[in-house]
């Protein structure tokens, strides 16, 4: 007896609708989808605070868990899905610690990545939930640095320990349409963050210690053209 229509359906729609579920983060626009989604959402409670900013190093977290579309032969979080995933994390800090910049036109500041250091430590397993935490690092005259990690919890006997699967820092530069660079400084101000508390300062100078070795990689684009030719070796 042949199968009804219903039970052919199951059988041929259950596989894909699993397939379909399972990568549906690389799906055609995909990725802009969860963009829209949550620059919707980050707007409208933005909107709810009046532009209030959160404190200037709060940290900002998201839930996330690493499927099929994420992992990689090895059998983990693979490393492009950890700078996609950053991608999110700059959306939220932009409109969170920076939102009355970023939403009130008549400032014609945006911005801009400049670049990103990952640093990696341990796995994240397949299907692992996992939180991607951010904060301002610290800035100078030009680049405002993010910090972010990669966090979850590891259950070993009966024991719950905190992992940090990846340290990460983005380079964030502001800028105006006529391309002329905006002093971090200044667009913290204008984004009601008060600066004259010494211990702001303190942290700033701390952390830049640790930033201005990035900046120094710029380097890296002064290296000398022939060095690249391998017919000169």
């Amino acid at each position: 007896m042949a199968p009804s229509l219903a039970v052919s359906t199951l059988i041929l729609g259950a596989p894909s609708l699993l397939l379909w579920a399972a990568h549906a983060k690389s799906l055609p626009l995909g990725y802009t989808l969860r963009s829209w989604l949550l620059l919707r959402s980050l707007v409208k409670k933005a909107r709810h605070n009046g532009l209030q900013p959160d404190p200037l190093f709060s940290v900002l977290s998201q839930e996330h868990r690493c499927l099929f579309d994420d992992m990689d032969y090895n059998q983990h979080m693979n490393n492009s899905s950890y700078n996609k995933m950053l991608d999110f994390s700059r959306i939220q800090a932009l409109y969170t610690i920076f939102s009355r910049v970023m939403m009130e036109p008549n400032h014609g500041v945006y911005g801009h990545n400049g670049g990103v250091t990952t640093l990696f430590k341990k796995e994240i397993p397949p299907f692992q939930k996992y939180t991607m935490q951010s904060r301002v690092y610290t800035w100078n005259e030009k680049w405002l640095f993010l910090e972010h990690r990669f966090v979850y919890t590891s259950h070993v006997g009966g024991v719950d320990t905190e992992i940090v699967a990846c340290a990460a820092l983005s380079k964030i530069v502001f800028k105006r349409a006529s391309g002329k660079t905006v002093p971090p400084s200044h667009v913290l101000e204008l984004c009601l963050h008060d600066l004259t508390d010494p211990a702001i300062e303190q942290r700033r100078a701390k952390n830049w210690r640790v930033a201005e070795n990035i900046i120094s990689l710029d380097a890296l684009f002064s290296d000398s053209q022939d060095s690249w030719n391998t017919s000169k070796l």
